[in-house]
């Protein structure tokens, strides 16, 4: 079922739980189908995502209690507001409701024509250029571990030439050998022109030159050989020269391997110290950038601007605040009690000038506010937490983090420590230890054979005369009906005692 089609069943449900236990099911399945097609993760990841778009609008459509407040006062400034709700929401019982609180939204457009769009486009503008500044480095950093990386790629190749040449299996010997004397004749040899094994053979006749060469492994091998005194002159020239590089050439590699992992480890720590000190730049561009409500509050030639803020309070509900009995039961899922409350504040922000010179905005205005509460199983807290608090966080994860993510295998490997791979083999052999078998074999499994009837009657039994026990559903819905009725009361709490703080009719 593709996203489409998802929307039109969701669009016919109703508008309650039954559509969020559809939305859960599908994530469900989804996952699922990441793990038996990995090839289609990211086309199956960007389903994943409109779904809990989807979850998240059905969870919004139905709060199970919903109060709203709406008043004008040019004189009161919006921070108390804020800040008395924040702290409201967060003290514990009696000055508070002891909730887990955190900020899930936050958005601000001011008039083109106002002095606050040219100071926030201004600082903006500031923390973006110092990390485009910090981006170049980042770049530049990332291409040097690429080309680390292919080189010690390469280098592995070469040495595991070398360690066929030490093992102890003599085909493996044999072919190492045979390899590096290809390396050495198309890469040092070949530069002397026509003074080379290839040359020699091709062009001036010494058609027995390459076989005799690739045939030997030592200086007396060649003295053994039947050939005239011309070739073996030559070969024994060749293969003093091919016996020396392949010494010096080995040692050479090894340090030359060691080096560039160094240099690919500080590379790759400088690469991890530059992403630090770009994310706060990118992200403080990212909160000074404005969003477009498209309202008709917002007036170009008016000196005002609109402000939206969200706190999302949680807090877990226990099983047994319905009966002790639920304690005891293994539930496949929590509980969670949720209040919202949204802020809205259509503002005319005021310079003030400070007593040290400096100067800042106070904001004024026209404040809505919302109460809503919510039942929510851990599932689709995860869900609703898991939503980006600004837009675009995306792209600055892409910026940071993708690029190493992507070579992550490769620096594993060439970066591991070599304890750990010490650690790693001692584990292997740890495993590769036979236990001693017991004398007695499966005498355990014949008396087990003979207890098992004996069990079974017992259960046969107990089936009879055990009581039936609450299903977990039923215990599920008390459980959720509890929650909501816990939700209504935090929620109307919340509204009543701000109502009553900021000297509002109550009733």
């Amino acid at each position: 079922m593709d996203i489409k089609e998802i929307k039109e069943e969701v669009d016919e449900l109703d508008k309650g739980y039954p559509r969020r236990n559809f939305l859960l099911k599908k994530l469900e399945r989804l996952d699922e189908l990441i793990e038996e097609h990995p090839e289609d993760k990211p086309e199956l990841e960007r389903d994943k995502k409109e779904i809990k778009k989807l979850l998240v609008k059905s969870i919004k459509e139905k709060p199970i209690a919903e109060y709203k407040i709406s008043y004008d006062s040019m004189g009161e400034g919006i921070e108390p507001l804020y800040f008395w709700t924040l702290d409201f929401m967060r003290d514990k019982p009696p000055g508070g409701l002891g909730l887990d609180v955190s900020k899930t939204a936050e958005g601000f457009e001011a008039s083109a024509g106002s002095g606050f769009f040219g100071e926030m486009g201004t600082r903006a503008g500031v923390m973006q250029d110092r990390a485009m500044k910090i981006l170049e480095t980042v770049n530049t950093v990332l291409r040097s571990i690429v080309n680390l990386i292919y080189d010690l790629k390469e280098f592995e190749m070469r040495l595991e030439i070398y360690d066929k040449i030490n093992s102890k299996k003599e085909d493996e010997r044999e072919a190492g050998e045979l390899a590096l004397k290809g390396v050495w004749m198309d890469q040092v040899d070949i530069k002397r022109g026509r003074g080379s094994i290839n040359m020699l053979s091709q062009q001036l006749d010494f058609v027995t030159l390459r076989d005799a060469f690739m045939g030997a492994n030592s200086l007396s091998d060649i003295n053994r050989m039947d050939l005239n005194k011309r070739v073996k002159n030559i070969l024994l020239r060749k293969m003093e020269e091919y016996l020396e590089w392949k010494k010096i050439s080995e040692r050479e590699l090894r340090k030359r391997f060691q080096i560039e992992k160094n240099y690919l480890r500080t590379q790759v720590d400088s690469l991890r110290i530059y992403v630090k000190w770009i994310k706060p730049y990118l992200k403080a561009a990212q909160k000074l950038g404005m969003k477009e409500f498209n309202t008709p509050d917002i007036v170009a030639s008016f000196n005002n601007m609109q402000i939206e803020l969200s706190l999302f309070g949680k807090e877990e509900f226990k099983p047994e605040k319905v009966h002790e009995s639920y304690a005891k039961t293994n539930f496949d899922t929590k509980f969670f009690v949720g209040l919202e409350i949204d802020f809205n504040f259509r503002t005319v922000p005021a310079i003030t000038k400070s007593g040290q010179g400096g100067s800042h905005y106070i904001q004024s205005g026209r404040t809505d506010i919302s109460f809503n509460s919510f039942f929510l199983r851990e599932k689709e807290l995860e869900i609703l937490e898991d939503r980006e608090l600004y837009e675009d966080m995306d792209l600055i994860h892409n910026l940071t983090e993708v690029s190493l993510d992507s070579l992550q295998e490769d620096l594993d490997h060439f970066l591991k420590k070599p304890e750990d791979e010490e650690e790693k083999n001692n584990k292997k052999d740890k495993k590769k230890k036979h236990k001693i078998k017991s004398p007695f074999g499966n005498l355990k499994e014949g008396f087990k054979e003979m207890v098992e009837p004996i069990e079974n009657m017992g259960d046969f039994f107990k089936d009879i005369f055990k009581k039936e026990p609450t299903s977990p559903s039923f215990k599920i819905k008390k459980i959720q009906k509890a929650a909501e009725s816990e939700a209504k009361e935090k929620c109307y709490m919340a509204y009543d005692i701000y109502k009553k703080a900021h000297g509002m009719m109550t009733w």
